[in-house]
């Protein structure tokens, strides 16, 4: 019997012990300190910015610290490599900036973290998941998996030098307006006096930029599902001829050169066009250059909108997946993009566009709102990096004159095809 009662104390005292750990363990993760490390350029936010985006962060989330990591690239292609290493090399960070170009490969290369069940978990943290412009947020929803709240879009507009508009007799076209009305506005603005020319437009000789001009005249440098090229397509063909004609025919716009600066060059008055997106505004803010206003791009065969946005997406050998799941969505709430986009990006939360976008100096800022609606996201396979760099070097050949627009964009297609294909 003694046997009987020292087991069943025993056996008390098990459960007993188990019921407390139990019980604790919440409070035990609750009081573990995360340390996560960002990759965010001091570019697009400066060491006051994040400082003052961490401290609200951290009202919410005091047991979670956050350490920036900067990459130094020169570009995005370089800057994923970077990451690559990192991660390879055993450094990897928890949370990394990532534009729309980057998505796809880090995704296809199982090195993101889905987000969906923390999402599910702790929707609060998301701040009005409903506010993101869905548009915007698809490229970041990949295989029906969410791999990062986006934070910051860019467009391409026409941008104008409005003195420039004046001098030549012309105001600020309608949003409607087509390839022959830019085409007259590029000739208008073209001028030359004392053997000094001012051109009317300067032509966009990168992929981005010139993709913005391809959606136009209903081409595109892939298919739908970016399995081949389309660079064969007349329309395509058309495009880039029509850009060669610009230098070498109407005699409008000048040779690309690799050291152009076309932002400087409009606020030079040495042309009086150029097509970005929002991101001239920096330097315009910061030259005092106040002679600009905008407008969608013309129509040619349609018109298109392209879009490149960027989130914040959690690195799958993360340690601390809640903390880098709430430091994700943070970074996509209102506080993080109104104390950060203000001059060379566009927010994608709905509400922070209404209030920020008026506030933009160019008369024409609703291109800017109107444009989310209509807008085409860039093709951006996995293989980005190494498409880009063929078509930039085919399109230099065009704007170059040493190939006509047939030839090098059929060139550029087979080289695209066998990349995708490996």
């Amino acid at each position: 019997m003694r046997k009987v009662w020292v087991f069943l104390l025993i056996f008390a005292l098990g459960w007993s012990l188990i019921a407390c750990s139990s019980n604790s363990t919440p409070t035990s993760s609750k009081s573990t300190k995360a340390e996560l490390t960002l990759v965010w350029s001091k570019n697009e936010a400066s060491d006051e910015q994040l400082t003052n985006i961490l401290a609200e962060f951290n009202k919410q989330n005091p047991d979670i610290t956050v350490k920036r990591v900067e990459v130094v690239s020169s570009g995005w292609a370089d800057y994923f490599n970077k990451i690559q290493t990192m991660i390879a090399g055993g450094k990897s960070p928890d949370v990394i900036r990532v534009a729309i170009e980057g998505i796809q490969m880090f995704a296809k290369q199982d090195l993101l973290l889905p987000l969906d069940t923390y999402m599910k978990a702790d929707p609060a943290a998301l701040d009005n998941y409903n506010d993101l412009h869905p548009k915007l947020q698809s490229p970041f929803v990949i295989d029906k998996k969410t791999y990062g709240f986006v934070w910051d879009w860019n467009n391409v507009v026409m941008h104008f030098n409005t003195d420039m508009l004046k001098q030549a007799g012309l105001s600020l076209p309608n949003k409607d307006w087509t390839k022959d009305d830019f085409l007259q506005y590029a000739q208008k603005l073209t001028t030359e006096k004392d053997g000094k020319k001012q051109y009317g437009f300067a032509i966009p000789n990168y992929y981005f930029g010139a993709s913005a001009w391809l959606f136009n005249n209903n081409a595109s440098v892939l298919n739908d599902d970016m399995t081949t090229s389309k660079l064969d397509d007349p329309n395509a063909i058309e495009m880039m001829q029509f850009f060669q004609d610009l230098i070498y025919k109407y005699k409008v716009a000048p040779v690309p050169g690799p050291k152009d600066d076309q932002i400087q060059m409009l606020m030079n008055g040495q042309v009086g066009m150029i097509s970005a997106g929002k991101w001239p505004f920096g330097t315009y803010d910061k030259n005092k250059f106040t002679n600009i206003d905008v407008q969608f791009l013309p129509t040619f065969k349609t018109n298109k909108v392209i879009f490149g946005s960027g989130a914040f997406p959690v690195l799958k050998s993360t340690k601390y997946p809640e903390a880098a799941y709430k430091l994700s969505a943070f970074l996509s709430g209102v506080y993080s993009q109104k104390t950060t986009l203000s001059n060379t990006s566009i927010p994608t939360r709905i509400s922070v566009m209404n209030e920020v976008l008026p506030k933009t100096p160019p008369q024409n800022w609703k291109v800017y709102a109107e444009s989310a609606d209509v807008a085409k996201a860039v093709e951006a396979p996995m293989q980005y990096g190494e498409i880009q760099g063929v078509f930039d070097r085919h399109v230099s050949e065009i704007l170059s004159n040493q190939s006509d627009a047939a030839t090098a964009m059929k060139k550029a297609k087979q080289e695209i095809d066998a990349i995708l294909k490996k």
